[in-house]
């Protein structure tokens, strides 16, 4: 139990850095977690359950399980466990598996169809009651979606802790944003979670070998020889310097100029094509 409480208090503390930091939980919200019946999502609703009776600000929680084809006893333990922790509790039944199987071919991942369709039924659960949805990625989450934009899409792009959903209905929060996944493994190994560890999921084969799990390798190779790295990842998430990146939506470079450059006339402008001209012969033009 000692174990189990100096764990407790750490992640508890970063949830609420997190919710000091970027405004998560506020008061009077109605918080909804996603369940999934997977260890992170059961650990959130574990400590927002705590959170909730130790702040000193009133706000709700409730929690929603998508059903995907669980067995009635996963559905009676998750239920079960649920109404121990106190905490009000559905399983929505839906057609998510049956759309999935029609729209994406047998030989391509559906892992990307399945979360958009889950994602478009939660928000438009929370949406109907008026509340805020949590989901429980974590922060190996979101450096692995880091780098997977990076090798894949040639972007900047990882989990944000707010989100607002498109057609401005949904807020979308993820408290457990700055916890290692290290941590939600070591403190279910002290609390009796009704994980679903086998469901008729279609892309289970997929997650196996999939990019999420190489990039999941990666880090932990990395941090075999530099084990601070996963924390870096994070620290660097929140501390973006605009400027010394090469994104000219977000920074003017053409404004830059040295105090000498102010005094003068702006330069010429560059009209040539690099490929196929003669750079002898590019033309220029001042303003």
């Amino acid at each position: 139990m000692a174990k189990q409480r100096i764990i407790e208090k750490k992640v508890l503390g970063e949830i609420v850095e997190a919710n000091r930091n970027y405004n998560l939980i506020r008061p009077g919200d109605e918080i909804l977690i996603a369940v999934s019946g997977g260890k992170d999502s059961l650990v959130l609703a574990y400590l927002l359950e705590k959170l909730r009776r130790r702040v000193p600000f009133v706000f709700g929680v409730s929690a929603v399980t998508l059903d995907m084809n669980f067995s009635s006893k996963q559905k009676k333990q998750l239920s079960s466990w649920m109404e121990k922790q106190q905490i009000q509790y559905s399983i929505q039944s839906n057609n998510i598996l049956t759309t999935v199987e029609n729209v994406v071919p047998p030989d391509k991942i559906p892992c990307s169809a399945c979360a958009r369709f889950r994602r478009g039924v939660l928000y438009n659960h929370a949406f109907e009651q008026k509340k805020v949805l949590a989901l429980g990625h974590h922060a190996d989450d979101a450096i692995e979606t880091l780098l997977m934009n990076i090798f894949f899409s040639g972007k900047i792009q990882a989990l944000p802790p707010v989100l607002i959903s498109n057609d401005k209905r949904n807020r979308l929060i993820r408290p457990l944003i700055l916890v290692r996944e290290s941590s939600i493994v070591e403190l279910q190994k002290t609390l009796e979670l009704p994980v679903v560890s086998d469901c008729d999921c279609p892309g289970t084969e997929f997650l196996k070998q999939g990019a999420r799990k190489k990039m999941k390798n990666i880090l932990a190779e990395i941090e075999k020889f530099a084990d601070d790295t996963g924390n870096h990842f994070i620290n660097s998430m929140q501390n973006i310097k605009i400027s010394n990146m090469m994104d000219s939506n977000y920074f003017d470079y053409s404004s830059l100029n040295a105090s000498w450059e102010q005094e003068k006339k702006q330069g010429p402008l560059w009209k040539g094509d690099l490929e196929g001209d003669d750079c002898s012969s590019t033309s220029f033009e001042s303003k």
